[in-house]
This record gives C-alpha cells, structure tokens and sequence, in this order.
C-alpha cells in the first residue's frame, strides 16, 4: 500500500518546493531566449536561482548610448507570489526608478501578478520600453518627472550626466563574487578579436 503522506513533495509555504522553484525559472529563463529582446542581457545567479542580473543597452532615444546594470529578484514563492524586482546599480535618472535605491516600479505595470499571464521576459521587456516611453504619472522620482514635464533641456542633461555616471563605473567589479556576474572589460584584440569574428560571421549565416 502506498504511503500518501511519504511520497508527497515536500513544499514550500506556498506550495512549492526548492525544485519547482527552480523548474520554473527554467523555463522563464528559456522564454527570454526564444523572446530575444533586443539589448537586454540576463543570467541566473551560480548562488540562488532567484537572484539573476543583467544589462540594458540603449541604442536610440533619450537614454542613447545606455548601458544599465540591473538585478532582478524573483520571490521564493514564485509563481505564486508578488511580482518580481527589478533594481538597477546604479540607480538611473528616470521618473519611474527610485534614485536612492535604483528600483523600478515595476508594480506600475504588473499590479497583481499572474500565474502563467505575467512572466520575467515581459518584466525584462517593460525595463526597457520605459527608456523609449516615458512616463510621469505617479513617478518614484519627482524631480525627473517635472523636469521632463517642463524642462526638457534640464532633463536631456541629467540623463546625459546618469549615462556618464554608468560608463564610467561599467568596467568596475561587480558588488556580488558571483561567478555568473556579468563583467566587462576594455577591448583587447589580443583577446576579443577572434570571438568578434565568430559573432559576426554567426549574424551573416543568420541572414542567408
């Protein structure tokens, strides 16, 4: 006779266990391939698959030339729980992103998250848009919110001094020693130029 009580998975507060956890953030993390969201970057921590960080290149608009670190933190109870945080390190000048703490709001656009709706590669996705549509209504940052309202010219120059500021901290160790971390370094031909070669010639097969 089978023990019903002894074979069930053990679970988590909120129904699941560690290895569901890390079930379905492999599949979230296979839906971010497949979505290919132009400039984003992002990896699962080698510590805690709940914690992932990333990058955002900007490539046109007000926040051109971009480069913004972020981490994202995914609750333990996912999918279940509340939706996931987005923090970028530094903290960018833009309304909808809390100065102090480099948070984004992401809850302005998932308000209640959703099992099997909501999903990390839309979140991923709204980091994004907000450089390319921006939004003052309710704003985390007050101050950016007025100046794009009403002094565009004073706005223009602190996202130019915020895309200055993430430049120039780019090449600096990451905060975390962990091994997935993304690092950048400076271009060395030595190193660099033959991986270049095979991401281009990669981009060309992909075009035939």
């Amino acid at each position: 006779m089978i023990d019903r009580k002894a074979s069930t998975t053990p679970r988590g507060s909120n129904g699941y266990s560690s290895f569901f956890l890390e079930y379905s953030l492999l599949a979230e993390y296979n839906q971010i391939e497949k979505q290919k969201l132009p400039g984003v970057y992002v990896i699962p921590s080698a510590k805690s698959p709940s914690f992932w960080t990333g990058v955002i290149f900007i490539r046109q608009g007000l926040y051109q030339e971009g480069v913004f670190r972020f981490s994202l933190i995914i609750p333990d109870n996912y999918p279940d729980g509340d939706c996931p945080r987005l923090i970028f390190e530094p903290p960018v000048f833009h309304p909808v992103v809390n100065m102090e703490s480099g948070e984004l709001d992401v809850k302005r656009s998932f308000q209640k998250w959703r099992r099997n709706v909501h999903h990390i590669w839309q979140v991923l996705q709204y980091a994004r848009r907000i450089f390319y549509k921006i939004d003052t209504k309710n704003p985390l940052n007050p101050e950016a919110a007025s100046l794009y309202d009403e002094n565009m010219m004073e706005y223009k120059s602190k996202v130019a001094q915020c895309i200055a500021d993430c430049k120039q901290q780019m090449y600096a160790a990451p905060s975390s020693d962990d091994p997935h971390a993304i690092r950048f370094s400076k271009w060395d031909p030595a190193v660099h130029e033959e991986a270049k070669k095979i991401m281009l010639s990669q981009v060309k097969a992909d075009k035939k």
